[in-house]
């Protein structure tokens, strides 16, 4: 088609325009360029920056360094705090953490719903009733008592809860917001704790929750989770449920420890009235690992366990 120039301003700007019918009514259409290559690399280079900047991890290693290296360490289950709420038994929540503080050969693993945490943006903002502080306050508190113990050595690893995630609609990552500056590391999806005491390494899978949770049979997750998720573990602890249970049983030869956590919630009024439970389970489960035999022993109340290794320092501790 033949062109001519059009002046289009008064600073003399001119564009060419068809003279005659045009080869098409949209001759300037910007055409997409979808650049895969381009793409794949900008995913590819975000998963890698994504992946390096969080603190999360699946497996980690720990050494405990035990007071009295020829005695079992002890390891506080320790799951559903949900500090910061009214309905939590603040009393009980401190004597254990004194224990664990106080009591040599003793550790803590942690396994979500650190705090309450219930804000405007979660699932149930009718749950700020209950807590009098605001989630930040409770958050950095909890943080602070935690943070004592880390110093110490006394934490294998902390885990995630889904009221730690009551945040994430508004973009809070509650475990880069309050538990990035710890030593231990942290499992933001569960994982696997490889615990090394004198000659033994016991391996300890954990996550706030898994499917397969029964009313009648609670540690049934447990089993589930050592089958489908990681079968190589000696312990499995869950959490979340409320409920408090401890096994051990045998899975082709091998002794294994499973145990649901209960909570320091301990009057769940909203968890009554939903009909889910009357009562919460008690929290305070324990397990010894011995040095140099591959053995475990479960505790119902940790309170028990202590007891054990201080008549164990006073018999053997030398």
């Amino acid at each position: 088609m033949p062109k001519e120039n059009l002046i289009i301003n008064g600073h003399g700007d001119s564009i060419f325009v068809g003279v005659g019918k045009p080869d098409s009514v949209f001759p300037d259409k910007k055409p997409r360029d979808i650049n895969t290559q381009a793409i794949d690399n900008l995913l590819i280079q975000s998963r890698d920056i994504y992946e390096r900047f969080e603190i999360g991890q699946r497996e980690a290693t720990f050494y405990p360094n035990a007071d009295f290296h020829n005695l079992p360490v002890v390891f506080v289950l320790m799951t559903d705090t949900h500090y910061g709420s009214i309905m939590t038994n603040t009393e009980l929540l401190n004597e254990h953490l004194d224990i664990i503080r106080n009591t040599p050969n003793f550790f803590i693993v942690h396994n979500g719903d650190h705090t309450d945490n219930f804000n405007a943006t979660g699932k149930w903002a009718s749950g700020m009733m209950e807590d009098p502080l605001p989630p930040k306050v409770a958050a950095r508190t909890w943080a602070k008592k935690l943070t004592d113990l880390d110093q110490l050595g006394k934490i294998g690893v902390l885990g995630f809860g889904n009221h730690d995630d009551f945040g994430s609609n508004a973009g809070q990552d509650y475990h880069d917001t309050f538990l990035s500056g710890f030593r231990c590391p942290i499992f933001t999806s569960g994982g696997l704790l490889h615990i090394i005491h004198g000659t033994e390494h016991y391996a300890l899978a954990m996550s706030h929750k898994y499917w397969g949770t029964s009313k009648l049979n609670p540690t049934n997750a447990c089993k589930r989770y050592l089958e489908h998720e990681e079968p190589t573990a000696d312990l499995i602890f869950l959490g979340h449920t409320h409920q408090s249970e401890g096994l051990t049983f045998e899975r082709g030869g091998k002794k294994i420890v499973a145990v649901i956590g209960g909570t320091y919630k301990d009057r769940d009024d909203w968890a009554r009235k939903q009909g889910i439970a009357g009562r919460s389970g008690s929290p305070g489960w324990a397990v010894a690992l011995y040095p140099n035999e591959h053995k475990m022993k479960l505790y119902d109340d940790l309170r028990d366990a202590q007891k054990e290794v201080q008549l164990n320092m006073e018999t053997y501790g030398h």
